[in-house]
């Protein structure tokens, strides 16, 4: 597995812009087109896979993509059938869906399906969702936690994710919703993990895990907590608003780039060209 490259993940914050210059949605198709590829359409987190997939279908398909697959995973079974199993290896691209997170877990983890999903991965495939199908992505994933309010202590749940991404949590819809106190908190509680923060209309894109590019229209708000010199989690009958100190927040915005590995922001392609 170290030998195999790893592919692209692109991480979407939701509501991705479906009529306007639709940059999110043409980075994915651009990885998809040509007559020897195909785009894998999973919509495992939705309650309403019928509509989910019409509408994407539709969009994909005005955007040039001529091979798509659509995975309707309802039941644990379902990501065990031959046919969706042989929809995912085909595929360049997969792309989930929103909806809950959860669904996607409990119906997918471990199963053929999620086997063949890490074999795409690791040999170059790429790997895109929307809002659930973005916070699904990590190791580690965030599942619930209060909105437009501060972080309490034992406020948030978290769950196992799919493992495409290591030592990130991700949280999605983040300045619409109010999401700042909620993905400190998820930080708070594994200072190792950086929290993405991702608005609307806004995404991020993965290279081999070891750096990320900014797209959209909204902004990307990184939380490190490597350097947190308090939390009142360490408390010994820890209550309330969860207490920090020294932790680092970047904002990045369309065309800006971090490394995961080094835990800072670095200079686009292009401006580190003109500066050299």
């Amino acid at each position: 597995m170290s030998n195999r490259r790893k592919g692209t993940l692109i991480i979407i914050g939701g509501h991705e812009d479906k009529q306007g210059d639709q940059a999110i949605l043409n980075e994915i198709c651009e990885k998809a087109k040509g007559p020897k590829k195909r785009l894998a359409l999973v919509t495992v987190a939705t309650i309403e896979p019928e509509a989910m997939a019409e509408d994407y279908t539709k969009v994909f398909r005005e955007l040039g993509v001529e091979n798509i697959d659509v995975i309707d995973i309802r039941a644990r079974a379902d990501a065990e059938q031959e046919e969706n199993v042989r929809k995912v290896c085909n595929a360049n691209v997969v792309f989930f869906t929103g909806g809950d997170q959860l669904r996607i877990t409990s119906q997918v983890g471990d199963s053929p399906v999620f086997q063949c999903l890490h074999d795409l991965f690791q040999h170059g495939g790429v790997i895109a969702g929307t809002s659930a199908g973005a916070a699904a992505m990590p190791e580690t994933m965030l599942i619930s936690g209060p909105s437009d309010e501060s972080n309490e202590v034992s406020a948030l749940g978290m769950a196992p994710g799919l493992a495409l991404i290591h030592g990130v949590v991700i949280d999605t819809h983040f300045a619409e919703r109010g999401r700042m106190g909620r993905l400190l908190g998820a930080v708070a509680q594994n200072p190792r993990n950086i929290g993405l923060g991702i608005d609307e209309d806004t995404a991020v894109v993965v290279e081999k895990e070891n750096h990320f590019r900014v797209l959209g229209s909204g902004a990307v708000y990184v939380v490190d907590g490597m350097d947190i010199s308090y939390s009142s989690l360490s408390e010994r009958h820890p209550e309330g608003i969860v207490t920090l100190h020294n932790v680092k927040v970047h904002v990045l915005g369309d065309g800006d780039c971090y490394d995961l590995q080094r835990r800072c922001p670095i200079m686009p392609e292009e401006e580190l060209r003109k500066a050299s």
